[in-house]
């Protein structure tokens, strides 16, 4: 992460002025170096286990007007089997798109209105191939599908539309999976920074496509890397994502509460059911 603080580069002793480098965790010991001279984190060597990331799997991605799941509207969705097949969609939401989300994703209203398709039309098709891979017990990989699930979710029951039984859907999500094979993480946790991290291409961030494509690779990298991972038959690791993923919840959760900070954490997962309250700040000061 970019260094806060001026300080002494661990590398090269010259000075390294506050937000010019980066801070390193090293043994739970904070270091300053020039981004030049920071180490490289490398990832641990993948092996040669078998287990489920050499099954049929396919990534699942969506773009939205908002980061609020609950609240966005789709506008790009895709799925990217592991054989290389993919379906996309690109929806007219019939709202405007802000100019914020258009910044992220680059899909604007010109674009959709031309060339995207009515949203209970396409909604509808994205649900029920979803639903069909869920009764083959394919599993989807969602790189934060608490996001993707929950916007689905909404999108089908706001236009009226058949919900995805995803009580019976085997996810499989790589940012939990990273949060549980590096607790000690520092620095971003975003998928660009991950598919550099494990040696997977990200060939166009915010692409719905080629997010799935990497969540998928990234789900598969992570569990070539770890054992233990990869020996979990997949409905025993969706459940273990719920625990993993509230576990980690709790942690964020207590770290804003120590900051004074009023974000709430969902401990839901992947599908967050009511929005989340704001929490007061404290009457005390933080310590």
């Amino acid at each position: 992460m970019i260094n806060k603080f001026p300080g002494s580069c661990g590398e090269c002793h010259d000075r390294v002025a506050a937000g010019a480098g980066q801070a390193v965790n090293q043994d739970g010991r904070w270091r300053t170096y020039h981004n030049e001279c920071a180490p490289r984190r490398v990832a641990p060597p993948r092996g040669g286990h078998g287990g489920w990331h050499e099954l049929p799997l396919v990534g699942f991605d969506l773009e939205g007007t908002s980061t609020q799941p609950l609240h966005t509207r789709i506008v790009s969705a895709a799925l990217v089997h592991s054989d290389g097949r993919r379906s996309d969609w690109l929806i007219d939401p019939a709202v405007p798109i802000p100019a914020d989300a258009t910044a992220v994703h680059g899909i604007t209203d010109e674009h959709v209105r031309r060339h995207g398709r009515p949203a209970a039309v396409a909604l509808a098709e994205l649900a029920t191939a979803i639903s069909k891979l869920i009764a083959d017990a394919t599993p989807l990989v969602a790189f934060c599908a608490q996001y993707d699930v929950t916007a689905l979710a909404a999108e089908l029951a706001r236009h009226g539309l058949p919900p995805v039984d995803w009580d019976r859907a085997i996810i499989i999500d790589p940012s939990i999976l990273h949060r549980e094979v590096e607790p000690r993480w520092s620095g971003s946790r975003q998928l660009g920074e991950l598919c550099g991290y494990y040696e997977v291409t990200l060939a166009n961030a915010h692409d719905a496509a080629a997010d799935a494509q990497a969540a998928l690779e990234l789900a598969r990298s992570i569990a070539a890397r770890h054992p233990h991972i990869a020996g979990l038959p997949p409905a025993q690791l969706h459940g273990r994502q719920i625990e993993w993923f509230a576990a980690q919840g709790r942690d964020l959760q207590a770290f804003f509460d120590r900051k004074g900070r009023r974000e709430t954490v969902s401990l839901e997962w992947p599908l967050e059911t009511a929005p989340r309250p704001e929490r007061p700040r404290p009457t005390t000061p933080p310590t």
